[in-house]
């Protein structure tokens, strides 16, 4: 993005303006493959990595920005000595990528092949005048509609700074550039002096907006306001401060300044969102301060179920299995009996997981503890089965928090039935154990009920709440909505939706919240989740994600995400 203010200002405007459209739309399209191709990069277990790289790998965004960048400056200029530059930029570009060991030689192909293609594309479409006879009020429709009809696709820090400026820019060149007039070519001392000024101003923006404007639409706006210096403010400071050269005046009239005047209201009515949007945020949004419980030195371990891959899953040999393999935090679904006890089993039945039939709320204690809970456990897919009467039973929480009494838990109230918040709580409270639960649930009724009794103890996002949350961010405004629970725990996807993305990791950083994601079980993933900037990992294989940190070197993600 640097070059492309440099370009604009000491090279070539036309040029600028060209490159900055290529740039950008390679850009967002690397970002936007990334997200929903979301292939692996090589495994560090395997390949040592010099630097970390945590977003998916295919394609290489340095690989596909170099074959973008140097390809059209040597594409539009047609110099040798630049031609030649480019080349050796780009393959020292993207050799650079596999000595890293950061990508798959193919991440690296692809990457420069997109950029490639995409250089190719624009020069046959500008050599078409493709959108010539576009209006201007047509041109810059699409300007503004382009950046708000991508973003709900996927949000990261880049893609936020890519569209807020592309919006910024073009509808600033196209508006008024042609009226702020200056030579890009000036002698050396003047050049220096401009991209002084220039720059001064881009890097002071950037701070205050990294400093201040919240995520989502207002960095949008903020990004489009930066675009705007680049495009506008600086050139008309270079003609102000006579560094502009000696570049002819255009002629403005009344009418020309008058047609000006609903877009310097628009500008301004931007620049006024994103202040008052930041000082809502900042004032009436704060941030939550996690509670000791959800607090680790790291990327915590929270085992589902407890171990269910190496003993029955929600029963203390599981429970006891994950500890030893190093879980943080022990993750567990609770139900009530027939005569009340609240008892820990996944499935409103028994059917899956014992020997037995039934619902779990038909069934007495006594019934239900009768049962055989190892009896369905298999590691080999039904050649054996090792926990078959062994005297493995649906344990009742109270057994499960006085048999692990130094361990976190996890609890997700399965039961959406009057009563069941206050069952639990009187469970947790005759334990004295409020200071070592998290409490969780799909029923929003349920979790506000939590909440009412024992305001307390932090909670986790009923799915209504969750939903609300994602779709804000997918919108650009979750920034405004204040937290309701102190962890957000989604799933990485639903359906075609990518839930746990960059956009919604960086929201729950901003605002305090412990984000957790469910359940993730393969290796390949784990590196993924731990780099989008998850707190926790819920998943079947505690022992896995312990050596995944292990790999890694490193176990605090803000080292890692992107």
């Amino acid at each position: 993005m640097l070059i492309l203010p440099f370009v604009y200002w000491a090279v070539d405007r036309r040029v600028g303006r060209q490159l900055a459209g290529v740039f950008l739309a390679s850009m967002w399209l690397n970002g936007l493959l990334k997200e929903y191709l979301t292939l692996p990069r090589p495994d560090p277990a395997v390949v040592r990595h010099l630097v970390a790289e945590p977003s998916p790998g295919f394609p290489s965004g340095h690989a596909q920005g170099a074959a973008t960048l140097w390809g059209y400056l040597a594409a539009a200029f047609r110099r040798r000595w630049l031609t030649a530059l480019a080349v050796a930029l780009i393959f020292l570009i993207a050799l650079s990528r596999l000595y890293l060991g950061v990508h798959f030689p193919a991440d690296v192909l692809g990457g420069l092949a997109i950029g490639l293609a995409l250089v190719l594309a624009f020069r046959w479409l500008l050599a078409r005048s493709f959108g010539a006879r576009l209006s201007l009020g047509q041109r810059l429709a699409l300007v503004v509609a382009v950046p708000l009809l991508l973003y709900p696709l996927y949000q990261t820090g880049t893609s936020e700074q890519i569209l807020g400026f592309f919006l910024g820019f073009f509808a600033a060149d196209l508006v008024a550039g042609h009226l702020v007039a200056y030579r890009e070519r000036v002698p050396l001392g003047q050049q220096a002096l401009k991209l002084a000024v220039g720059y001064l101003g881009f890097f002071a923006l950037i701070a205050l907006h990294v400093a201040f404007v919240p995520v989502g639409l207002p960095a949008v706006l903020g990004y489009s306001l930066i675009a705007l210096w680049v495009a506008l403010g600086a050139p008309a400071l270079f003609r102000r401060w006579g560094l502009a050269g000696e570049a002819p005046v255009p002629p403005v009239d009344a009418g020309a300044r008058r047609r000006l005047r609903p877009y310097v209201g628009a500008a301004a009515l931007v620049l006024g969102l994103v202040v008052a949007s930041s000082l809502y945020v900042r004032l009436a949004v704060p941030p939550v301060s996690p509670p000791p419980v959800l607090q680790t030195e790291g990327v915590m371990i929270i085992a589902h179920r407890g171990a269910p891959a190496l003993a029955p899953e929600n029963t203390l040999p599981a429970f006891q299995a994950a500890l030893e393999q190093g879980a943080h935090m022990l993750e567990l679904d609770v139900w009530r009996t027939r005569d009340g006890v609240v008892v820990v089993i996944h499935d409103e039945t028994v059917d899956r997981t014992t020997d037995g039939q039934g619902r779990v709320g038909g069934m007495s204690l006594e019934e239900l503890q009768s049962l055989d809970a190892g009896y369905r456990f298999t590691p080999d897919g039904g050649f054996t089965y090792p926990w078959r009467g062994r005297g493995v039973r649906v344990p009742t929480l109270e057994e499960v928090l006085t048999t692990f009494p130094e361990a976190r838990f996890l609890i997700e109230i399965k039961e959406n039935a009057p009563g069941m918040p206050e069952a639990v709580l009187a469970v947790v409270d005759a334990m004295g154990a409020r200071d070592r639960v998290v409490l969780a649930s799909f029923h929003d009724e349920v979790i506000r009920r939590v909440r009412e009794l024992a305001p307390g103890i932090p909670t986790g996002h009923a799915s209504g709440e969750a939903l609300r949350l994602v779709v804000l961010q997918r919108l650009g405004l979750a920034a405004f909505a204040p937290p309701v629970a102190e962890a957000l725990q989604v799933p990485e996807w639903h359906g075609p939706l990518r839930v746990a993305n960059p956009g919604l990791a960086r929201l729950a950083r901003r605002q305090g919240l412990a984000f957790h994601v469910w359940t993730v079980n393969e290796v390949e993933d784990m590196y993924r989740i731990i780099g989008l900037g998850a707190n926790g990992l819920i998943t079947d294989y505690p022992d896995r994600l312990r050596q995944v940190l292990e790999v890694l070197g490193r176990n605090r993600p803000e080292h890692l995400f992107y």
